[in-house]
């Protein structure tokens, strides 16, 4: 079913609600290891939780991801989207549970990075794949509100962890088991309201797209593969944020921060400027994309622009106030390009293979920015966090150059009309 046969159009928007749901559960799943990070060192200290192996742990969790993410975007092409999503939602949501038991750096290893990457990655391909479908002239309003998901459950994650995990030696835990098992609940609402819905339809056959040509369709376009790696800049910059921002800021004793309170500044102002980010490209791109049909691409660029110099900034200055005001400033640009995170790509590849295009998408991204975590895990153990962070703000400047090539070079070649 899509749009044209749902009769009064309402069904568009109660999938996006349920999709976006589960966008949220998967991210403060996320969320609840970053700002949980100081206490689980601790808590584990004698179970070898160095910065080095922590940032590990996300970076197995990255790789996990960017390994499985283009079988599950081929899986979404050739079975039905609802249980690939179902599947997935099982899989993160377990994992995540039962991290909270984990007694050793293993454990993490196997919960956290490996089962709950697997488990992530088979949700996104599908279900922009699905909001694609269902909305038309909403598409980037309905993908950011899609994405938007993704900050309420890092906020909402984040403050929760951090006050949790400052109560007692092992609070951590409770962050893993409420979350994990909120979205174990989750998974019977999504397997009784998300419908089975087909993919597109040809002469009324349904489609059933070959493999190569579904990695053709991505590969032959430059401008595919420019997005891809600034997505993969981006990526590689935000999991530095977001994995070490609440440690740094609890390192910072001049700042006088609880570990809750880091966890709720390390993450507030960022989101309040993505939502403003968000919320402005997503208007401007969906009323000009029609006189301006690379705005989106525009757009993108403006916000990792913005960024880069944000996130040297937000470590560099000598108070609190002023981070914040940085990190508002690179939660903006991040807005910018997260509400054409998908809608960006589907304006250069064919909608037959959009799914599978997103997960290619997602994995080489991931790919690129998944040695992050353990790199800046590295640097902090052997030298200073804020040196890090400082330095791999460039990375948003490779991405924002990137993308400006697209646009001025690729799109109007590669663009799908």
């Amino acid at each position: 079913m899509d749009e044209r046969h749902d009769e009064n159009g309402s069904y568009k928007w109660v999938m996006l609600l349920l999709l976006a749901t589960t966008y949220f559960l998967m991210h403060a799943a996320r969320q609840v290891f970053n700002a949980s990070l100081p206490q689980i060192k601790v808590d584990l200290a004698g179970h070898g939780a160095t910065d080095t192996q922590l940032g590990l742990s996300r970076t197995i969790f990255l790789f996990a991801y960017g390994c499985m993410v283009p079988f599950a975007g081929i899986a979404a092409d050739f079975f039905r989207r609802k249980w690939v999503i179902v599947i997935g939602t099982i899989l993160f949501s377990t994992s995540v549970f039962f991290t909270g038991f984990s007694e050793s750096m293993l454990m993490f290893f196997i919960m956290y990075g490996l089962l709950n990457g697997i488990g992530q990655c088979m949700i996104p391909g599908p279900a922009s794949s699905l909001i694609a479908q269902f909305h038309t002239e909403t598409r980037s309003t309905a993908l950011s509100i899609y994405q938007s998901a993704l900050y309420v459950g890092v906020l909402a994650a984040s403050t929760f962890a951090g006050y949790v995990g400052g109560t007692s030696q092992g609070g951590w835990r409770w962050a893993f088991w409420i979350f994990g098992g909120v979205a174990v609940v989750w998974i019977f609402v999504l397997s009784i309201f998300l419908r089975n819905t087909p993919a597109l339809q040809v002469h009324d056959v349904e489609e059933k797209p070959k493999f190569k040509d579904a990695l053709a369709a991505f590969f032959s376009k430059p401008s595919a593969l420019l997005l891809m790696f600034a997505f993969g800049m981006l990526v590689f910059g935000s999991n530095c944020f977001r994995t070490w921002m609440p440690a740094y800021m609890q390192s910072r004793g001049d700042w006088g921060l609880t570990p809750g309170s880091a966890a709720f500044h390390s993450v507030f102002w960022f989101y309040l400027g993505s939502f403003l980010g968000i919320a402005v490209g997503a208007r401007t791109s969906d009323r000009l994309s029609h006189i301006r049909p690379g705005i989106r691409l525009t757009v993108m660029a403006i916000g990792l622009a913005i960024s880069a110099p944000a996130m040297a900034g937000m470590v560099l200055v000598p108070t609190l106030w002023l981070s914040c005001i940085a990190m508002f400033f690179f939660g903006l640009g991040g807005g910018f390009f997260d509400c054409n995170l998908y809608a960006g790509l589907f304006d250069v590849v064919a909608p037959r293979y959009r799914a599978a295009a997103t997960s290619v998408y997602l994995s080489g991204a991931f790919f690129l920015g998944c040695p992050a975590t353990a790199v800046l895990g590295w640097v902090g153990q052997n030298f200073s966090l804020q040196s890090g962070m400082a330095i791999f703000g460039c990375t948003y400047a490779l991405g924002a150059a990137a993308i400006f090539l697209a646009r001025g070079v690729f799109f109007k070649h590669d663009r799908v009309i």
